[in-house]
């Protein structure tokens, strides 16, 4: 079976009768090969190239995301897991003919300015040699006045889908793992995360709930057109990418400002055939046991001791065999210093507790600076574990 087979299978709620492990190493590709570091073996590869001799799967999310001509080298690119470089997006945002985006590149600083009929934006972001992924130093709300050009500017967003660009992508990734799509951050993750900022955003909770309100209304809308072309598209697996730490989205955040979304979203995605996953990558001790009321299917990213607060064994206890968990494996004991013995138990407990529900993968992705033979010692200990699966079923 083709690991797009057995990751499928997984969603399926079937089991495999295998292991797939699908760890997230773009972040590390893209640094490494800009900064000239990859290991002499992968210059002049792809990344594509490098799963195949690591011998895992990647995780393909494609994401709605503006036209390449629209950026600078640099774009936006919150990327969610392997994204071919020069393919059209599969879903693309376009913005209102009214509104005008410009970026530009000072120093190691990303300065994007958005032009409306309501008002100005700007927004800057830092570029680091660390990450592919720029981050934000200065958000585009200085006022909650400044909401009005956001509504403005997110109402007047089209989407659109290629299916030129799907084909595309979906030759490309061939057998290595199925196709998924990350639709829109929720609401309140918008303000914290591209807006507003996390202070700004708990103020005006606190202080303007009614037009906070309004906001999230607003936003749910302008989402929907997306979320119309995600159900009608040929895409299977849709992920949240919340990028949740219960350390900054409480329960009662989360009880009021993203249960309903979640709730409601994957309720029609559901209906639509798909099967979802969300992303928790933080502390989440104090959120595990909202697990059952979310309507995913599956768990990503949940982040075990020493990284996270919880240990495996509360990770299964909340996920029970119900769900999926996505990767286990914290990211830490991928750097060079900490133990392979480690790295190896904590691998097998994840296989022996949540098998066969579970996408092996790292908790959240392997750091710049770690050691992607690591990588292959788990390919090698996935292996060997598949090859006894096979053997007992003879």
């Amino acid at each position: 079976m083709t690991f797009k087979e057995a990751a499928l299978k997984v969603f399926e709620g079937k089991d495999p009768g295998q292991i797939v492990w699908q760890p997230r190493i773009e972040n590390w590709y893209d640094v490494n090969k800009r900064k000239g570091t990859l290991p002499e073996k992968y210059e002049g590869m792809s990344l594509l190239d490098i799963y195949d001799d690591l011998n895992c799967s990647p995780r393909p999310y494609l994401y709605p995301r503006p036209s390449p001509e629209n950026l600078t080298d640099w774009g936006m690119r919150d990327r969610g897991g392997y994204c071919p470089q020069n393919v059209p997006p599969v879903i693309r945002i376009k913005s209102g003919k009214s509104i005008k985006i410009t970026q530009q590149i000072q120093n190691d600083m990303l300065i994007e300015i958005m032009k409306t009929p309501k008002g100005e934006l700007v927004r800057k972001w830092h570029i680091s040699e660390l990450s592919i992924v720029p981050s934000i130093v200065e958000f585009p709300v200085k006022k909650l006045e400044d909401l009005d050009i956001v509504e403005y500017m997110i109402l007047e967003q089209e989407f659109v889908f290629d299916q030129n660009a799907w084909d595309e992508v979906e030759k490309k990734i061939g057998d290595r793992a199925p196709l998924a799509m990350n639709v829109p951050r929720a609401p309140l993750q918008q303000l914290f995360l591209f807006y507003m900022g996390y202070q700004n955003t708990i103020l005006a909770l606190y202080d303007q709930p009614q037009r906070m309100e309004r906001f999230f209304k607003v936003a749910e809308e302008a989402d929907d057109k997306a979320y119309e072309l995600i159900k009608k598209s040929p895409v299977k697996i849709v992920n949240f990418p919340e990028n949740i730490d219960s350390k900054f989205v409480s329960p009662p955040l989360l009880e009021k400002y993203l249960m309903p979304h979640w709730q409601k979203r994957t309720s029609e995605l559901k209906e639509a055939g798909k099967y979802t996953d969300v992303h928790w990558d933080g502390y989440v001790k104090s959120i595990l046991r909202y697990v059952p009321e979310t309507g995913f299917d599956g768990f990503e990213a949940l982040t075990p001791k020493p990284q996270g607060d919880v240990t495996v064994e509360e990770i299964k206890e909340a996920l029970g065999d119900r769900y999926i968990l996505l990767d286990g494996i914290p990211a830490v004991y991928f750097l060079p210093w900490e133990s392979e013995e480690k790295l190896i138990e904590t691998a097998k407990k994840l296989i022996d507790l949540f098998a066969p529900k579970i996408i092996l993968g790292i908790s959240d992705e392997i750091p710049a600076n770690g050691d992607i033979e690591r990588v292959r010692l788990i390919s090698d200990l996935v292996k060997d574990y598949n090859s006894s699966l096979k053997n007992k079923s003879k």
